[in-house]
């Protein structure tokens, strides 16, 4: 058998010679047939020098593992003989196929047999493999049951010689094996040798492995003909990748309408690349990831394509496997990225971490990465199709572009819309905008592409089929390729009708292409419900009036005929669209009531079995739901979804996920009863909390919305809708709403007995009431609260009211209302037992906010030399569990020790710049205290003008927002101010009086010493 001897869809041969059909006179057919012949080696030596129990459980261990990796690429055992074996591979696949699962089977052979040496701690035992293809002949009567039947051909004894030729623990493949399976694997050649029994030396390869980087143009199919055109743009691109590999690295954005041949260059841009040294990582987004979590990296890992009964989870290892293949092994990249991914068994304390740590994390470890693999060669990195790229993604590849200018590297990413450029402007990236190709070209295209029996018709069809196309290249293929399947020369009639864009002639041409493959039309259209690919065993439950063989026979059909191309799968064969538009096309095409059959019948088939469809998230899994026309679960599905990408701290994604769930409560009212409208509401709140602000409008008519639906619910249910109202009350505009606000959740739950609501209701009591400046009120709220406090129920409240322990935050605010209430034992007292708690329970959000206590509570008794320690250990547990906002405010805490006890002016600049990153954090929740700070500082310099604007902004601030507590000291400072700059009497009196008068409001007994004090070394005792 040749390299281009043809061959049909079912393997076999359809080359003939004169006088003679494809079947033989006896009355067989003519097959391609892959064979594989696996063999211990020394096992002789290994029985005489082990002890024989031993030694059959070995060969029995090694058998099974044998036999796993041959069934499991769909082979079949022939032979099983002592120390080895012969398999065959079933014709049903395909000769590519076969010979693809085939080596892949050897290779896993191999795998085993290293597993089991390791096991026994046996450096003597290997393997060989040996791998062959021919043409044999089977008889008609063997047929159905060939594989067990004796079958004529050189397969066979080719394996055998190739086996006992092969060295230890290796696949030696004979070339039409190669030939076959040369674009899904890697080989090394190992020239010419003379096998026994045959009389010709044959050329043998050695297979290496799987390759990695498949796109649509190369899995397992033809190359779609020559490549016309383009010759400007591949220039730009070679001209880029060499400043690339003088080490000024550069990012190339190539824009282009839907089948406009963005893959294909880029894949020729490739290949022109892949003939020098490089690295390279190829990225596809997909049509609805959006969603989906770092989904091109994902789809690049073998798990994502499997049909396993595990539903192809992946695992830290795995991910470990994959960077290791590129030389990367840190542990902290292998760990943030196994976060991100959601793989199984990652590092759960990453989710405690905030969104904008990770992300902080997920840049540095993809510079390490990118660097590490830059080491050796250059690099280039594909991105095709990142309109359909998820913000995660999106967030890492805008990373890679401002990184890649200093590196050995070249960037390229595809896109259908021109505002994606945009993402990589400050780049100055090299944007390539492709149109359609000009006259002589797609003329030259569809020359080319025109099929040779239909040559006849080319002259009165070639300028109508180049205006009809638009000079579109997957235009052009589709109208030859119509051309090379019409019945007769007569049947083929291009519309010519001028009013019709080249758009709905492709729809047009397409729709009559599937019309005329049967059987295989429906196959089409179930698959592009199915998505971006799909299995026969997905196929099956969407039509399931079709065998398995038929389904099998039409998938390769529109694998042949040019609409799928199938893809890398571990455990089977997948499928997919060779190009989205085509998808997108035979969708658009399908009746709403088809489309929704065929959405409910997968969805049914992979929530009952998610193995089937191990590929599917849950978030395209709630999709298909939806598109089912079953709400319900489509709410359920969202939900489950966005939490399990909040878990990865994935915020975005989350945030729509759940959005897409509560659209469907709010405009399908059957789509979810109360109860699971009030979850997605409690869900998604915290989420636009932390993404857009607790006092953004959407977060607090959220919450608004949610205390609507639950007051409605039974009384005994409250309990489970409390953070609800929790979330309600923390929304509040300012503190005088959130005050009011509490105030009344305490009325609405008031009946409810509940101790952990009880407790949780008196914890934003006391944090309300002590802000507005209510000491008693807020310590009678602490004391009842604490006596409340369960340990047990604890572990789950603290992560889900105000993200910190209620006693912990009880014991700090005792602490801090105390010492306002001149109870300063008390107040010490409180404090301690506040950091032995916290240290016992090991809660690091807690730690934070007890660490952040500790420094106020410094502050307030103007202990310098202690705030400077707390806010070393507070910068030292920012930086080990990346806190932002704590290491702001040790900046900030350290800043004002330092400038009252060694540097003024240093002192000043650690504050600003802790102020500074509060502001951008958006955690400025204390601002007239750190305003009164800064005017202090300022007042120290002698800045008094400047000083007395800020604290009189300070006062503004908190008189609207009711931010009372520390008004009687601002009131102060801007007397003590007033004073500095010369003010008359009648200037600094108002505020002495101001400040008297709350301190004595409040209850504020060392406020009240302080304003009392200042006024008496002023002067003014007597007057106040």
């Amino acid at each position: 058998m040749s390299r281009d001897t043809p061959i049909d869809k079912q393997g076999r041969s359809t080359e003939v010679s004169t006088g003679e059909s494809r079947s033989s006179q006896h009355g067989g057919e003519r097959r391609v047939v892959t064979a594989l012949c696996y063999d211990l080696i020394g096992s002789t030596n290994l029985f005489n020098l082990m002890d024989i129990e031993d030694y059959q459980d070995m060969i029995a261990a090694f058998q099974q593992a044998a036999r796993q990796a041959i069934t499991a690429h769909s082979g079949v055992v022939r032979v099983e003989a002592g120390d080895g074996g012969v398999a065959l591979f079933p014709i049903e696949l395909g000769p590519r196929d076969a010979a693809s699962a085939a080596i892949r089977a050897g290779l896993g052979i191999v795998k085993a047999c290293q597993r089991l040496a390791r096991d026994l701690v046996r450096d003597d035992l290997q393997v060989r493999v040996g791998v062959a293809t021919s043409v044999a002949l089977i008889r008609d009567t063997q047929l159905q049951n060939w594989i067990h039947e004796p079958v004529t051909g050189a397969a066979l004894a080719l394996a055998t010689r190739l086996e006992a030729a092969a060295e230890p623990d290796s696949v030696l493949v004979s070339e039409e094996t190669r030939n076959l399976a040369g674009r899904s694997q890697a080989f090394v050649p190992e020239g010419a040798r003379m096998l026994k029994g045959f009389s010709a030396p044959e050329n043998v390869w050695r297979a290496i492995g799987h390759k990695r980087e498949l796109d649509r143009f190369h899995a397992f199919g033809r190359l779609d003909g020559t490549f016309v055109g383009r010759i400007a743009e591949l220039e730009r691109i070679e001209k880029a990748w060499k400043a690339a590999v003088e080490g000024k690295g550069k990012v190339v954005v190539i824009t282009g309408e839907a089948g406009i041949g963005k893959s294909r260059l880029l894949r020729q841009a490739r290949h022109m690349i892949h003939a020098q040294p490089v690295r390279s990582l190829f990225f596809q987004c997909l049509p609805g990831g959006f969603r989906s979590t770092l989904h091109p990296v994902l789809n690049s890992f073998p798990q994502r394509h499997s049909d396993s009964t595990d539903g192809g989870r992946l695992t830290v290892a795995a991910v470990a496997a994959q960077f290791a293949r590129h030389g990367i092994r840190d542990r902290e990249v292998i760990s943030i990225f196994s976060h991100l991914l959601g793989a199984d068994g990652r590092n759960e304390a990453l989710s405690d971490s905030s969104p904008k740590a990770i992300q902080k994390r997920a840049r540095q470890a993809l510079s390490k990465a990118l660097s590490v693999m830059c080491e050796q060669t250059p690099l280039m990195i594909a991105v095709e199709d990142i309109h359909w790229i998820d913000p995660t993604s999106e967030h890492l590849l805008r990373e890679a572009a401002r990184l890649v200018p200093a590196l050995p590297a070249l960037l390229i990413v595809t896109s259908r819309r021109d505002p994606y450029a945009g993402m990589f402007d400050e780049d100055e990236p090299e944007h390539i905008l492709l149109g359609p190709l000009d006259h002589d070209e797609t003329r030259l295209a569809i020359t080319t592409r025109w099929p040779s029996h239909r040559q006849e018709a080319l002259p009165q069809l070639l300028e109508v089929s180049g205006r009809i196309s638009g000079g579109v290249p997957l235009f052009i293929e589709e109208i030859c390729q119509w051309a090379s399947e019409a019945a007769t020369d007569d049947a083929m009639s291009v519309p010519s009708n001028p009013s019709r864009n080249h758009v709905s002639v492709f729809e047009g041409i397409l729709n009559s292409r599937l019309e005329h493959l049967g059987s295989a039309r429906d196959v089409a259209r179930a698959g592009a419900v199915a998505g971006d690919r799909f299995t026969v065993s997905l196929l099956r439950p969407l039509l399931p009036d079709t065998s398995r063989k038929s389904l099998l026979h039409a998938a390769e059909t529109l694998c042949e005929t040019g609409f799928l191309t199938r893809v890398r799968a571990q455990g089977g064969i997948a499928y997919g669209f060779r190009h989205a538009l085509i998808q997108e096309t035979i969708y658009n095409g399908l009746l709403k009531t088809q489309r929704q059959l065929l959405h409910r019948r997968l969805f049914m088939a992979t929530n009952n079995n998610r193995a089937i469809a191990g590929w599917l998230d849950t978030g395209a899994l709630a999709e298909h739901a939806e598109a089912a026309g079953l709400p319900e679960h489509a709410v359920s599905l969202f939900m489950k979804a966005g939490k399990e990408h909040a878990s990865r701290s994935a915020m975005v994604e989350a945030r729509h996920h759940l959005e897409r769930a509560l659209a469907l409560c709010e405009t399908k009212p059957e789509a979810a009863s109360d109860a699971l409208h009030l979850s997605v509401l409690m869900a998604l709140g915290p989420l636009l909390t932390a993404t857009v602000g607790p006092n953004s409008a959407p977060a607090r008519t959220l919450y608004e919305k949610g205390v609507e639906i639950a007051r409605r619910q039974p009384k005994e249910d409250q309990p489970k809708w409390f953070p609800l109202y929790w979330g309600w009350w923390q929304t509040g505009q300012n503190f005088m709403e959130m005050h009011g606000r509490a105030r009344k959740v305490q009325a609405m739950l008031s009946g409810v007995a509940d101790r952990e609501i009880e407790l949780q209701v008196n914890h934003s009591i006391w944090a309300i009431e002590f802000n507005v400046g209510r000491q008693r009120e807020a310590q009678k709220a602490i004391r009842a609260g604490l006596a409340l406090y369960d340990d047990e129920a604890a572990k789950t409240s603290r992560n889900v009211f105000g993200g910190h322990d209620a006693k912990v935050c009880g014991l700090g605010q005792l602490a801090l209302s105390l010492w306002l209430t001149g109870q300063t034992e008390e107040s010490s007292k409180a404090l301690v037992d506040m950091v032995a708690f916290v240290d016992r329970i090991g809660h690091m959000p807690s730690k934070s906010h007890s660490l952040d206590t500790e420094a106020v509570s410094a502050f307030y008794r103007n202990d310098h030399a202690r705030l400077i320690e707390i806010s070393g250990r507070m910068a030292d547990f920012a930086k080990k569990h990346e806190l932002q906002s704590l290491s702001a405010l040790a900046m900030l805490f350290r800043g004002w020790a330092v400038a009252h006890v060694e540097s003024l002016s240093r002192g000043h600049e650690s504050f600003r710049a802790g102020l500074a990153l509060l502001r951008e954090l958006g955690a400025v929740a204390d601002l007239p205290i750190y305003l009164y700070m800064h005017a202090t500082m300022l007042g120290r310099a002698r800045k008094y003008q400047t000083a007395i604007e800020v604290v009189t902004d300070a006062i503004g601030e908190a008189k609207a927002t009711g931010h009372g507590y520390w008004l009687a000291e601002l009131h102060r400072r801007r007397a003590l101010l007033l004073s500095n700059a010369r003010a008359g009497e009648s200037a600094l009196l108002p505020d002495l009086r101001t400040a008297i008068a709350i301190a004595q409001e409040q209850g504020a007994v060392a406020l009240l010493h302080r304003s009392q004090r200042s006024a008496k070394e002023l002067g003014f005792a007597g007057e106040l």
